[in-house]
């Protein structure tokens, strides 16, 4: 993957997308290349906007024209955020965010657009010693 490869969580991309828009978070999203649509995300951002159809229908007429790279997890993925799920049991990352970081070890890509805090403190590799990092900062 590209150095600019990010990893798109819902939460940020709805502050990125949404009505509300943060300015940080649309610029990360415009700077990402390529910003990369994980499967289950993908169905969160479908949940979250499940009243707003424009929205969402926009986002997938985005997804065709090439503006994400969508992802879906694979079922080795899957099974590797099973893993991740139980080495990081005290975190309750749950099963998207959990694919999210599975999807990141398989790809190589370790930048997530997000504002779950969880994310630092998550590691893959074979040694459990490569993290990610947070496109835009958490507020202090």
């Amino acid at each position: 993957m590209m150095d600019g490869a990010v990893l798109l969580d819902t939460s940020a991309w709805l502050l990125a997308v949404g009505s509300q828009r943060i300015p940080e978070y649309t610029k990360a999203l415009a700077e990402a290349r390529p910003a990369i649509v994980p499967g289950l995300v993908l169905a969160e951002m479908d949940w979250h906007l499940r009243t707003r159809r424009a929205p969402m229908h926009a986002i997938l007429r985005d997804i065709a024209g090439g503006a994400y790279e969508y992802e879906a997890a694979t079922v080795a993925d899957l099974d590797r955020a099973r893993e991740i799920d139980a080495k990081f049991s005290n975190l309750r990352l749950g099963l998207t965010d959990a694919s999210i970081v599975a999807l990141g070890e398989r790809l190589g890509v370790h930048r997530i657009l997000t504002t779950d805090s969880d994310f630092l403190a998550v590691r893959v590799g074979r040694r459990w010693n490569i993290g990610f990092e947070l496109v835009v900062p958490l507020p202090r």
